[in-house]
C-alpha cells in the first residue's frame, strides 16, 4: 500500500512575483548581479528627468524605518541620494543582489499607498563633488 501526500485544506494564496519586481516605483530584475547600473527617475510624465549610477560606484547604503516613513540614503559616487517611501527592505535587498534596476518617484494618494509592496514618494540627489 503507498502511501498519498495530504492536500492542504485551505488553498493557498498564489504569490504573484512579477507584482513584487516591477510597478510604478521601479524595477527589480529577477536575476542577481545582473544589473550595471541604478537608473533614478526624478517627475513624472513629460517633466521626468533621469539619473544613472554604475553599480561600481554605489559604496553604501542605509535604511531607516518607521511607522509612517521610510529612508533609504545611498553613497553614489560623489553624491547622496535620498529615498523617501515604503516596503524600502525590498529595494535594500535588491541593492545587496546587484538587482535594483530603476526607481521612479511614484507619489500616490494613502488609500492606494497601503496597497502597493513598494512606494517611493521622493527621491532627492545631493551633489557633494566637484560637479
Amino acid at each position: 500500500m503507498s502511501l498519498k501526500p495530504k492536500k492542504s485544506q485551505a488553498p493557498s494564496e498564489p504569490v504573484n512575483r512579477k507584482d513584487e519586481l516591477h510597478g510604478p516605483w521601479g524595477r527589480i530584475n529577477p536575476d542577481a548581479q545582473s544589473v550595471v547600473a541604478l537608473r533614478l527617475c526624478k517627475g513624472s510624465g513629460c517633466s521626468e528627468e533621469t539619473t544613472s549610477y554604475p553599480y561600481r560606484v554605489l559604496s553604501s547604503w542605509i535604511w531607516r524605518g518607521n511607522h509612517d516613513q521610510e529612508e533609504l540614503r545611498i553613497e553614489a559616487g560623489p553624491d547622496v541620494v535620498t529615498v523617501f517611501g515604503h516596503g524600502l527592505v525590498r529595494v535594500v535587498d535588491a541593492l545587496d543582489l546587484g538587482a535594483l534596476e530603476t526607481l521612479r518617484e511614484s507619489p500616490v494618494d494613502n488609500e492606494i499607498m497601503n496597497e502597493m509592496p513598494i512606494g517611493i514618494s521622493s527621491i532627492t540627489i545631493t551633489k557633494t563633488g566637484d560637479n
